[in-house]
């Protein structure tokens, strides 16, 4: 069990920033391309977002700061 706790927090320690860019971001771009004021339907799940939001998150772990 403590082999798995240590994976795991070394995981989050490694691969922060590509999981916040992928849930974050992800979902803060979702949101806004899925706002349309001319149809009151709920649009279906596109993975574009999220995909650009994983892009931004490993940009900014290669680089080492978001900025």
């Amino acid at each position: 069990m403590k082999i798995i706790i240590e994976f795991i927090s070394s995981h989050i320690t490694s691969w922060g920033m590509v999981w916040f860019g992928l849930i974050f971001w992800g979902s803060i771009i979702n949101e806004i391309t899925s706002f349309n004021f001319f149809n009151t339907t709920a649009s279906s799940f596109n993975l574009t977002p999220y995909i650009f939001g994983l892009s931004i998150g490993l940009i900014a772990k290669m680089r080492g700061r978001w900025v």
